[in-house]
């Protein structure tokens, strides 16, 4: 795979990371500004909202830090993993 397209998935993931923690700051900054006036149904709503962003946020970190791994990999190392992986598959 080229670097330059391990390059662009990896700064798409980082842009989305990024909104996705935008999102969760800008709802929780909302949940701190309603206050007194939410009732139990809002507090719940949003801290499963904030669950679910976390949930994403803690995948997506996962998933560049994999991408990351590739791309900063050498050639002989990635290589020696995909024919071990074959191995693997090819005895299963």
């Amino acid at each position: 795979m080229p670097v330059s397209v391990v390059f662009v998935s990896v700064a798409g993931m980082a842009t989305l990371v990024a909104i996705v923690w935008m999102g969760i700051m800008a709802k929780a900054g909302k949940w701190r500004m309603l206050g007194a006036e939410s009732d139990g149904d809002t507090d719940k709503r949003l801290e499963q909202i904030v669950e679910q962003n976390s949930a994403e946020v803690a995948r997506l970190r996962e998933r560049v830090q994999v991408l990351e791994k590739l791309v900063t990999d050498d050639d002989r190392k990635l290589a020696t993993e995909i024919e071990r992986l074959r191995q693997t598959e090819a005895r299963g």
